[in-house]
């Protein structure tokens, strides 16, 4: 054990509290790994990506959507930096994302149901009139 009897009591009381950040930090980053492990990586391919993308850059795009997407073609951001939850709280991107959510309530009824992730893709959005009903067949498109 070194000898520390040149330590004063500031420094080891600064030790003790990085100790115990330490120790907090330790069991925050335990937690977080346990309360994720369930989660499943995400399993976009490059190609689902770049669907994403053609998306945000075509006419049916909001323009939250496209602000997105221009940061992303200008490397500020990624689609793997949104999907993993890196990103969620940039500027921009909750405001892009919210614009989808009846695509995302539909992907996900759709996800509950069984549906391949090209299915999913493929089954476009709701009807205007009802943005909720996804009783319909999965191809239906507006």
């Amino acid at each position: 054990m070194p000898d520390d009897n040149w330590k004063n009591v500031q420094l080891r009381e600064a030790e003790a509290d990085l100790d115990l950040a330490l120790a907090a930090l330790d069991a925050t980053v335990a937690e977080t790994a346990a309360r994720f492990a369930d989660t499943p990586e995400t399993t976009l391919t490059d190609e689902d990506i770049e669907l994403i993308s053609a998306h945000n850059r075509g006419p049916d795009a909001t323009p939250a959507q496209r602000a997105l997407q221009t940061r992303i073609d200008a490397g500020e951001l990624t689609w793997r930096d949104i999907t993993s939850g890196r990103a969620a709280g940039a500027e921009g991107v909750q405001e892009a994302l919210e614009a989808g959510l009846p695509q995302m309530r539909q992907a996900y009824a759709l996800i509950e149901e069984g549906h391949t992730l090209n299915e999913i893709i493929a089954a476009g959005v709701p009807p205007e009139d009802d943005p909720d009903d996804f009783s319909g067949p999965i191809m239906r498109r507006r």
